[in-house]
């Protein structure tokens, strides 16, 4: 307790250094807990958009689809397949097993009047494809996809792009199962807005016995089987285990984020950065907390001369350098929190627009305007004790320099 005492009355000594160092201690942990929560809050708007209307929680399908479809090349339609009922049944088996529906997605060209454009035709069972994606939530004019009738369901921005409302006439060009060209055409049914830019311009919505009556292919015939879950969490486990019961040549089994191996790069990356420039905020805390015990030695010499007369051994003198250093970490830790908190309190209620870093939608990364932080509360407890140890670790060596000065050449010091 006494050398607490000595420590926290050295500590305030010389205010200004105190407060400079913690400081920038503070600033480590205000940069990290910002940068944390918008990675965080990006990853799971990225991830939920992709889950919610492109990609589910685990798809089926035949590997050279995959494959296809990775290089940016036209849908192969002979890699389409029927699920039977033990694979259906392996499926609901599934711990967290939500939904399952059928897509058929192939490569087309969208045309009104005298332009086109190249798009990805989703066909789909109208009666299950709600409850595995969130796209029928988002119709903002018209009508969604129904069994048996025609017309098609267009994002938003492939409207405008168009100059297209509900009513208006489209054709779709496309390869039939035997290569020839066909053609559907009639009436815009509906039109959506997701927060998920590429499926707003680049993905057309037809009902599936439409299409598959269109390319000639088996009304059963599908392209992927789309799995939802309770949570996405558990879809690289259930994936793994999909995989081992009906992977294989035939089939592969793949989770959302083996389908968008992009972002999960785009996340680690943008972790290694944060915790790469936290560093460098450490490095210059730690250098400066070096100086300052090494300042607070030369200044009391004669001090830690009369400590070491009146019996104090170096482990004790050691002690109240490191309680120093440890208050200067505490306080910038402790600042650090508190005005992180504030700050990552205000980036998830209130967010902040995409424009204001980078162009997301231009990186290919499926976000609306807006962008919300996360909160974590771990990430408090372990950057302020990171801190600590980090200020601690670092007055280390100049507190032994400090604490191994001889007692008598210490009192006449000048």
């Amino acid at each position: 307790m006494y050398l607490l005492r000595i420590s926290f009355r050295n500590l305030f000594r010389r205010k200004g250094r105190t407060l400079i160092i913690s400081s920038i201690l503070a600033l480590a942990v205000v940069f990290f807990l910002f940068m944390e929560s918008l990675m965080i809050g990006l990853m799971d708007i990225t991830f939920a958009n992709i889950t919610d209307f492109e990609t589910p929680h685990v798809e089926i399908g035949r590997q050279e689809f995959f494959q296809e479809e990775e290089k940016g090349n036209i849908l192969p339609l002979e890699e389409n397949f029927i699920p039977d009922e033990t694979i259906l049944a392996v499926v609901e088996e599934r711990e967290g097993f939500v939904a399952w529906t059928g897509v058929l997605d192939f490569s087309g060209e969208f045309i009104a009047g005298r332009h086109q454009y190249p798009v990805r035709v989703r066909a789909i069972n109208p009666d299950t494809f709600p409850g595995v994606f969130k796209n029928e939530e988002y119709l903002v004019q018209g009508e969604f996809i129904a069994a048996g009738e025609p017309g098609i369901v267009i994002g938003k921005q492939l409207a405008e792009f168009f100059d297209l409302e509900v009513g208006d006439y489209y054709t779709l060009r496309f390869q039939d199962i035997d290569r020839s060209f066909n053609t559907m055409q009639g009436e815009v049914r509906g039109l959506i807005s997701v927060p998920h830019p590429e499926m707003n311009l680049g993905t057309v919505f037809v009902a599936r016995d439409q299409a598959n009556a269109a390319l000639g292919l088996d009304e059963n015939k599908i392209s992927r089987l789309m799995v939802r879950l309770e949570d996405r969490g558990l879809a690289p486990e259930q994936a793994g285990q999909l995989e081992e019961k009906i992977g294989g040549e035939a089939l592969q089994v793949r989770s959302y984020r083996e389908a968008a191996e992009f972002l999960v790069s785009l996340e680690a990356w943008g972790f290694i950065e944060t915790y790469f420039i936290l560093a460098l905020f450490l490095v210059v805390g730690a250098i400066g907390i070096i100086s300052a015990v090494v300042l607070a030695a030369l200044e009391r010499v004669k001090e830690i001369g009369m400590m070491k007369a009146m019996g104090l051994k170096e482990r004790e003198i050691v002690g109240v350098f490191l309680l120093e250093a440890a208050g200067m970490g505490a306080v910038g830790g402790l600042l650090g929190c508190v005005l992180g908190g504030g700050i990552v309190f205000w980036l998830a209620e209130v967010g902040m627009r995409m424009e204001v870093l980078l162009d997301m939608e231009g990186l290919g990364v499926p976000m609306g305007d807006m962008i919300y932080g996360a909160w974590n509360p771990l990430s408090f407890i372990l950057i302020f004790g990171f801190v600590v140890v980090v200020a601690v670790i670092s007055s280390l060596f100049p507190s032994y320099w400090a604490a191994r000065k001889d007692p008598v050449e210490a009192l006449q010091y000048r």
